[in-house]
Protein backbone atom coordinates (compact mmCIF):
# COMPACT_ATOMS: atom_id res chain seq x y z
CA UNK A 1 0.00 0.00 0.00
CA UNK A 2 2.83 2.35 0.89
CA UNK A 3 4.49 1.68 -2.49
CA UNK A 4 1.24 2.46 -4.32
CA UNK A 5 0.94 5.79 -2.49
CA UNK A 6 4.51 6.75 -3.45
CA UNK A 7 3.87 5.86 -7.09
CA UNK A 8 0.61 7.81 -7.05
CA UNK A 9 2.40 10.87 -5.62
CA UNK A 10 5.09 10.67 -8.30
CA UNK A 11 2.40 10.43 -11.00
CA UNK A 12 0.65 13.53 -9.65
CA UNK A 13 3.96 15.45 -9.60
CA UNK A 14 4.70 14.48 -13.21
CA UNK A 15 1.20 15.49 -14.35
CA UNK A 16 1.52 18.80 -12.51
CA UNK A 17 4.87 19.56 -14.10
CA UNK A 18 3.54 18.66 -17.55
CA UNK A 19 0.65 21.05 -17.04
CA UNK A 20 2.93 24.03 -16.38
CA UNK A 21 3.92 26.23 -19.32
CA UNK A 22 6.82 28.64 -19.09
CA UNK A 23 6.11 32.18 -20.17
CA UNK A 24 8.30 32.92 -23.21
CA UNK A 25 10.89 35.63 -22.72
CA UNK A 26 10.36 38.88 -24.56
CA UNK A 27 12.83 39.67 -27.37
CA UNK A 28 16.00 41.42 -26.23
CA UNK A 29 14.82 44.60 -27.94
CA UNK A 30 11.91 44.79 -25.47
CA UNK A 31 13.94 44.10 -22.34
CA UNK A 32 15.75 46.52 -20.04
CA UNK A 33 19.18 45.70 -18.62
CA UNK A 34 21.63 47.44 -16.33
CA UNK A 35 25.15 46.95 -15.00
CA UNK A 36 24.57 46.37 -11.28
CA UNK A 37 27.49 47.20 -8.97
CA UNK A 38 27.95 44.54 -6.29
CA UNK A 39 31.63 44.76 -5.31
CA UNK A 40 34.62 47.06 -5.62
CA UNK A 41 38.38 47.32 -5.25
CA UNK A 42 39.85 50.38 -3.53
CA UNK A 43 43.50 51.37 -4.05
CA UNK A 44 45.13 54.03 -1.88
CA UNK A 45 46.45 56.12 -4.76
CA UNK A 46 45.43 59.58 -5.94
CA UNK A 47 45.58 59.43 -9.72
CA UNK A 48 43.73 58.45 -12.86
CA UNK A 49 44.11 54.67 -12.77
CA UNK A 50 42.78 52.33 -15.45
CA UNK A 51 42.14 48.63 -14.84
CA UNK A 52 44.19 46.78 -17.47
CA UNK A 53 43.82 43.13 -16.44
CA UNK A 54 43.01 40.65 -13.68
CA UNK A 55 44.96 37.43 -13.15
CA UNK A 56 43.29 34.13 -13.99
CA UNK A 57 42.80 33.29 -10.30
CA UNK A 58 41.39 36.82 -9.76
CA UNK A 59 43.91 37.44 -6.96
CA UNK A 60 46.06 40.09 -8.67
CA UNK A 61 45.06 43.29 -10.47
CA UNK A 62 47.10 45.09 -13.14
CA UNK A 63 46.54 48.86 -13.20
CA UNK A 64 48.06 51.71 -15.17
CA UNK A 65 48.14 55.45 -14.51
CA UNK A 66 46.68 57.05 -17.63
CA UNK A 67 48.80 60.19 -17.28
CA UNK A 68 52.23 58.78 -16.38
CA UNK A 69 52.05 55.19 -17.72
CA UNK A 70 53.06 53.96 -14.26
CA UNK A 71 52.25 50.28 -13.71
CA UNK A 72 50.67 48.98 -10.49
CA UNK A 73 50.24 45.37 -9.43
CA UNK A 74 47.90 44.95 -6.46
CA UNK A 75 46.33 42.05 -4.59
CA UNK A 76 42.57 41.51 -4.43
CA UNK A 77 42.34 43.77 -1.38
CA UNK A 78 43.90 46.75 -3.17
CA UNK A 79 47.34 46.54 -1.54
CA UNK A 80 50.03 47.78 -3.94
CA UNK A 81 52.56 44.98 -4.47
CA UNK A 82 54.64 46.58 -7.25
CA UNK A 83 54.84 50.02 -8.84
CA UNK A 84 57.11 51.07 -11.72
CA UNK A 85 57.39 52.82 -15.09
CA UNK A 86 58.88 51.19 -18.19
CA UNK A 87 58.26 53.89 -20.79
CA UNK A 88 61.52 55.47 -21.90
CA UNK A 89 64.84 54.87 -23.63
CA UNK A 90 67.22 52.00 -23.11
CA UNK A 91 67.16 48.19 -23.05
CA UNK A 92 63.93 46.75 -21.71
CA UNK A 93 61.97 49.98 -22.11
CA UNK A 94 59.23 50.70 -24.64
CA UNK A 95 59.38 54.00 -26.50
CA UNK A 96 56.69 56.34 -27.83
CA UNK A 97 53.47 54.81 -26.53
CA UNK A 98 51.72 51.57 -25.80
CA UNK A 99 49.42 50.10 -28.45
CA UNK A 100 47.01 48.86 -25.81
CA UNK A 101 46.86 47.95 -22.11
CA UNK A 102 49.25 45.39 -20.58
CA UNK A 103 48.10 41.88 -19.66
CA UNK A 104 49.13 39.07 -17.37
CA UNK A 105 51.06 36.63 -19.55
CA UNK A 106 51.57 34.13 -16.71
CA UNK A 107 51.24 34.18 -12.93
CA UNK A 108 54.65 35.85 -12.76
CA UNK A 109 54.89 37.93 -15.97
CA UNK A 110 53.08 40.71 -17.81
CA UNK A 111 53.21 41.66 -21.50
CA UNK A 112 52.89 44.99 -23.36
CA UNK A 113 52.10 45.63 -27.04
CA UNK A 114 54.27 48.53 -28.26
CA UNK A 115 55.63 50.12 -31.45
CA UNK A 116 58.54 47.69 -31.60
CA UNK A 117 56.67 44.50 -30.65
CA UNK A 118 55.86 42.81 -27.35
CA UNK A 119 57.70 43.57 -24.09
CA UNK A 120 57.58 40.98 -21.31
CA UNK A 121 58.34 41.94 -17.68
CA UNK A 122 58.28 40.20 -14.33
CA UNK A 123 55.55 41.35 -11.96
CA UNK A 124 58.14 43.56 -10.25
CA UNK A 125 59.07 45.21 -13.57
CA UNK A 126 62.30 43.43 -14.49
CA UNK A 127 62.70 43.05 -18.30
CA UNK A 128 62.33 39.40 -19.37
CA UNK A 129 62.17 39.41 -23.16
CA UNK A 130 61.17 41.46 -26.20
CA UNK A 131 59.52 39.95 -29.28
CA UNK A 132 59.87 42.10 -32.41
CA UNK A 133 58.62 41.42 -35.96
CA UNK A 134 60.95 41.76 -38.96
CA UNK A 135 59.09 44.80 -40.32
CA UNK A 136 58.41 48.35 -39.15
CA UNK A 137 55.12 48.52 -37.29
CA UNK A 138 52.64 51.08 -38.60
CA UNK A 139 49.59 52.38 -36.76
CA UNK A 140 46.30 53.61 -38.25
CA UNK A 141 44.29 54.02 -35.05
CA UNK A 142 45.41 53.77 -31.41
CA UNK A 143 43.07 53.02 -28.52
CA UNK A 144 45.10 52.79 -25.32
CA UNK A 145 42.16 51.26 -23.44
CA UNK A 146 41.01 48.54 -25.86
CA UNK A 147 42.52 45.15 -25.19
CA UNK A 148 43.19 43.43 -28.53
CA UNK A 149 46.00 41.20 -27.28
CA UNK A 150 45.03 37.51 -27.37
CA UNK A 151 47.05 34.93 -25.43
CA UNK A 152 46.69 31.38 -26.73
CA UNK A 153 49.03 28.85 -25.13
CA UNK A 154 52.51 29.58 -26.60
CA UNK A 155 51.21 32.19 -29.04
CA UNK A 156 50.30 35.86 -28.90
CA UNK A 157 47.84 37.32 -31.41
CA UNK A 158 47.73 41.06 -32.07
CA UNK A 159 46.74 43.38 -34.97
CA UNK A 160 50.18 44.81 -35.73
CA UNK A 161 50.18 46.68 -39.06
CA UNK A 162 52.97 47.30 -41.55
CA UNK A 163 54.07 43.91 -42.92
CA UNK A 164 53.17 44.80 -46.53
CA UNK A 165 53.37 48.59 -46.20
CA UNK A 166 56.51 48.99 -48.33
CA UNK A 167 54.86 47.25 -51.29
CA UNK A 168 51.16 48.09 -50.93
CA UNK A 169 50.98 50.98 -48.48
CA UNK A 170 48.49 50.88 -45.60
CA UNK A 171 45.19 51.22 -47.48
CA UNK A 172 43.53 50.92 -50.88
CA UNK A 173 41.99 48.33 -53.17
CA UNK A 174 45.12 46.27 -53.74
CA UNK A 175 46.02 46.47 -50.06
CA UNK A 176 42.58 45.13 -49.12
CA UNK A 177 43.21 42.08 -51.32
CA UNK A 178 46.68 41.35 -49.96
CA UNK A 179 46.62 42.28 -46.27
CA UNK A 180 46.33 39.91 -43.33
CA UNK A 181 45.04 41.75 -40.31
CA UNK A 182 46.75 39.83 -37.50
CA UNK A 183 50.24 38.82 -36.48
CA UNK A 184 50.75 35.59 -34.53
CA UNK A 185 53.93 35.54 -32.44
CA UNK A 186 55.41 32.21 -31.33
CA UNK A 187 56.80 32.68 -27.82
CA UNK A 188 59.22 29.77 -28.24
CA UNK A 189 60.80 30.62 -31.61
CA UNK A 190 60.06 34.35 -31.61
CA UNK A 191 58.72 34.12 -35.17
CA UNK A 192 55.82 36.28 -36.37
CA UNK A 193 53.31 34.87 -38.87
CA UNK A 194 50.59 36.90 -40.65
CA UNK A 195 47.01 35.64 -40.33
CA UNK A 196 43.38 36.53 -41.05
CA UNK A 197 42.70 38.08 -44.45
CA UNK A 198 39.48 40.05 -44.84
CA UNK A 199 36.60 37.53 -44.95
CA UNK A 200 35.02 37.18 -48.39
CA UNK A 201 31.69 38.15 -46.82
CA UNK A 202 33.12 41.45 -45.57
CA UNK A 203 32.67 44.65 -47.54
CA UNK A 204 36.33 45.40 -46.80
CA UNK A 205 37.46 42.56 -49.07
CA UNK A 206 36.34 44.59 -52.08
CA UNK A 207 38.63 44.76 -55.11
CA UNK A 208 36.56 47.60 -56.63
CA UNK A 209 36.16 50.06 -53.74
CA UNK A 210 38.67 51.69 -51.39
CA UNK A 211 37.67 51.95 -47.74
CA UNK A 212 39.01 54.33 -45.10
CA UNK A 213 41.60 52.29 -43.21
CA UNK A 214 40.55 53.32 -39.70
CA UNK A 215 37.10 51.90 -40.49
CA UNK A 216 38.47 48.37 -40.55
CA UNK A 217 40.29 48.71 -37.24
CA UNK A 218 39.77 45.51 -35.28
CA UNK A 219 38.04 44.47 -32.07
CA UNK A 220 39.16 41.06 -30.80
CA UNK A 221 38.12 38.72 -28.00
CA UNK A 222 38.48 35.03 -27.18
CA UNK A 223 36.20 32.44 -25.62
CA UNK A 224 37.29 28.81 -25.30
CA UNK A 225 38.80 27.80 -28.68
CA UNK A 226 37.18 30.61 -30.69
CA UNK A 227 38.40 34.06 -31.73
CA UNK A 228 35.78 36.76 -32.28
CA UNK A 229 36.58 39.54 -34.73
CA UNK A 230 34.76 42.77 -35.60
CA UNK A 231 35.74 45.55 -37.99
CA UNK A 232 34.98 49.06 -36.79
CA UNK A 233 32.51 50.23 -39.47
CA UNK A 234 30.77 46.93 -40.16
CA UNK A 235 27.93 45.63 -37.91
CA UNK A 236 29.12 42.03 -38.12
CA UNK A 237 30.89 39.60 -35.77
CA UNK A 238 33.11 36.93 -37.34
CA UNK A 239 33.83 33.79 -35.31
CA UNK A 240 37.01 31.80 -36.06
CA UNK A 241 38.43 28.58 -34.72
CA UNK A 242 41.82 29.51 -33.28
CA UNK A 243 43.33 26.67 -35.29
CA UNK A 244 42.07 28.21 -38.56
CA UNK A 245 42.28 31.98 -39.00
CA UNK A 246 41.90 31.87 -42.78
CA UNK A 247 38.10 31.85 -42.93
CA UNK A 248 35.34 32.38 -40.34
CA UNK A 249 33.40 29.44 -38.93
CA UNK A 250 30.33 31.59 -38.22
CA UNK A 251 29.09 35.06 -39.13
CA UNK A 252 26.67 37.13 -37.02
CA UNK A 253 25.08 40.21 -38.61
CA UNK A 254 23.90 42.62 -35.92
CA UNK A 255 20.63 44.43 -36.57
CA UNK A 256 21.32 47.70 -34.74
CA UNK A 257 18.42 50.19 -34.89
CA UNK A 258 20.80 52.54 -36.71
CA UNK A 259 24.41 52.08 -37.77
CA UNK A 260 25.90 54.64 -40.17
CA UNK A 261 28.27 53.01 -42.66
CA UNK A 262 30.84 55.12 -44.49
CA UNK A 263 30.72 55.05 -48.28
CA UNK A 264 33.93 53.80 -49.95
CA UNK A 265 35.57 55.49 -52.93
CA UNK A 266 35.93 54.42 -56.56
CA UNK A 267 39.68 54.98 -56.44
CA UNK A 268 42.89 53.04 -55.93
CA UNK A 269 43.30 54.69 -52.52
CA UNK A 270 40.81 56.29 -50.14
CA UNK A 271 43.37 59.00 -49.42
CA UNK A 272 42.95 61.87 -47.00
CA UNK A 273 39.89 62.02 -44.81
CA UNK A 274 38.00 64.67 -42.86
CA UNK A 275 36.74 64.70 -39.29
CA UNK A 276 33.23 63.81 -40.48
CA UNK A 277 34.63 60.54 -41.86
CA UNK A 278 35.56 59.46 -38.32
CA UNK A 279 32.03 59.92 -36.96
CA UNK A 280 30.68 56.74 -38.51
CA UNK A 281 29.00 53.76 -36.94
CA UNK A 282 31.57 51.79 -34.98
CA UNK A 283 31.61 48.32 -33.44
CA UNK A 284 34.20 48.91 -30.72
CA UNK A 285 34.26 45.76 -28.57
CA UNK A 286 32.59 42.34 -28.62
CA UNK A 287 32.53 39.57 -26.02
CA UNK A 288 30.93 36.16 -26.47
CA UNK A 289 28.55 35.03 -23.74
CA UNK A 290 26.83 31.67 -23.35
CA UNK A 291 23.98 30.50 -25.61
CA UNK A 292 25.26 32.40 -28.67
CA UNK A 293 24.77 35.78 -27.02
CA UNK A 294 27.20 38.68 -27.29
CA UNK A 295 27.96 41.81 -25.30
CA UNK A 296 28.93 44.59 -27.70
CA UNK A 297 29.94 48.22 -27.43
CA UNK A 298 28.95 50.33 -30.42
CA UNK A 299 28.31 53.87 -31.62
CA UNK A 300 25.56 54.79 -34.08
CA UNK A 301 27.64 57.38 -35.90
CA UNK A 302 26.47 60.49 -37.75
CA UNK A 303 25.50 60.98 -41.36
CA UNK A 304 27.48 63.57 -43.33
CA UNK A 305 24.42 65.82 -43.28
CA UNK A 306 24.06 65.58 -39.49
CA UNK A 307 27.74 66.28 -38.96
CA UNK A 308 27.74 69.30 -41.29
CA UNK A 309 24.61 70.75 -39.69
CA UNK A 310 26.07 70.56 -36.17
CA UNK A 311 29.48 71.81 -37.38
CA UNK A 312 27.99 74.89 -39.04
CA UNK A 313 25.82 75.68 -36.02
CA UNK A 314 28.68 75.51 -33.49
CA UNK A 315 31.66 76.45 -35.67
CA UNK A 316 32.79 79.13 -33.20
CA UNK A 317 32.68 76.94 -30.08
CA UNK A 318 34.71 73.72 -30.24
CA UNK A 319 33.70 72.49 -26.78
CA UNK A 320 30.02 72.93 -27.63
CA UNK A 321 30.60 71.35 -31.04
CA UNK A 322 32.01 68.13 -29.60
CA UNK A 323 29.34 68.07 -26.90
CA UNK A 324 26.58 68.20 -29.53
CA UNK A 325 28.31 65.57 -31.67
CA UNK A 326 28.45 63.25 -28.65
CA UNK A 327 24.75 63.81 -27.93
CA UNK A 328 23.78 62.88 -31.47
CA UNK A 329 26.09 59.86 -31.61
CA UNK A 330 24.22 57.17 -29.63
CA UNK A 331 26.77 54.91 -27.96
CA UNK A 332 26.89 52.22 -25.30
CA UNK A 333 26.79 48.53 -24.45
CA UNK A 334 24.10 46.19 -25.80
CA UNK A 335 23.26 42.48 -25.78
CA UNK A 336 22.77 40.59 -29.04
CA UNK A 337 21.40 37.04 -29.38
CA UNK A 338 21.63 36.40 -33.11
CA UNK A 339 18.29 37.97 -33.95
CA UNK A 340 17.58 40.85 -31.59
CA UNK A 341 19.54 43.71 -30.03
CA UNK A 342 18.77 45.04 -26.56
CA UNK A 343 18.36 48.66 -25.60
CA UNK A 344 21.50 50.40 -24.35
CA UNK A 345 22.45 48.79 -21.03
CA UNK A 346 22.06 51.34 -18.23
CA UNK A 347 25.24 52.33 -16.37
CA UNK A 348 25.74 53.91 -12.97
CA UNK A 349 27.19 57.45 -13.39
CA UNK A 350 30.37 56.37 -11.58
CA UNK A 351 31.26 53.78 -14.23
CA UNK A 352 33.98 54.74 -16.69
CA UNK A 353 35.88 52.46 -19.08
CA UNK A 354 35.26 48.74 -18.94
CA UNK A 355 38.54 47.31 -17.69
CA UNK A 356 38.01 43.56 -17.60
CA UNK A 357 35.29 41.28 -18.92
CA UNK A 358 35.34 37.84 -17.29
CA UNK A 359 31.73 36.73 -17.67
CA UNK A 360 28.23 38.19 -17.71
CA UNK A 361 28.36 38.20 -13.91
CA UNK A 362 31.93 39.51 -13.57
CA UNK A 363 32.50 42.76 -15.44
CA UNK A 364 34.92 45.32 -14.00
CA UNK A 365 34.85 49.07 -14.69
CA UNK A 366 37.22 51.87 -13.83
CA UNK A 367 35.91 55.04 -12.20
CA UNK A 368 34.63 57.83 -14.46
CA UNK A 369 36.92 60.63 -13.28
CA UNK A 370 34.96 63.20 -15.29
CA UNK A 371 31.90 62.55 -13.14
CA UNK A 372 33.43 61.84 -9.72
CA UNK A 373 36.46 63.18 -7.84
CA UNK A 374 37.95 61.00 -5.10
CA UNK A 375 41.21 61.00 -3.14
CA UNK A 376 41.64 57.28 -3.85
CA UNK A 377 41.17 54.95 -6.83
CA UNK A 378 38.20 52.61 -7.02
CA UNK A 379 37.13 49.91 -9.47
CA UNK A 380 33.64 48.46 -9.68
CA UNK A 381 32.62 44.84 -10.16
CA UNK A 382 29.27 44.55 -11.93
CA UNK A 383 26.90 42.03 -13.46
CA UNK A 384 24.24 42.39 -16.14
CA UNK A 385 20.71 42.17 -14.75
CA UNK A 386 17.31 42.35 -16.41
CA UNK A 387 15.18 45.11 -14.89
Amino acid sequence: MKTKLILFSILLAVLASCGKTEKPLAPLSEQHFNFEIYDSLVVDYLGNLFLADISEDEKKFLLIDQQTDTIFVTNDEGKILHKYTRKGDGPGYYQQTRLGPPQFLTDSEIIFPAYDGFHVYSLSGEPVKTYSPDFDIRVSLINLFKNNLIIQEEQIIFPFEGRIADEYGVEGREFQQKVKKLEVANLISGDFTPALPFPKASKFSSAEKSHLNINYALALSKKDDSLYVAFRNEPVIYSYHLSDLDSPASIYKISFPEFIEKEPKDADKFGQYEMKDVYTGSLNQVFALDNNQFLANYARGLTDEEFEQISSEFSDDNSKLFEELRKKNTTGWVLYDGSSVSRIIEEHPNLGFMGKFISKDKIWFSLDFQEVEKDYSIFYKTKILSK
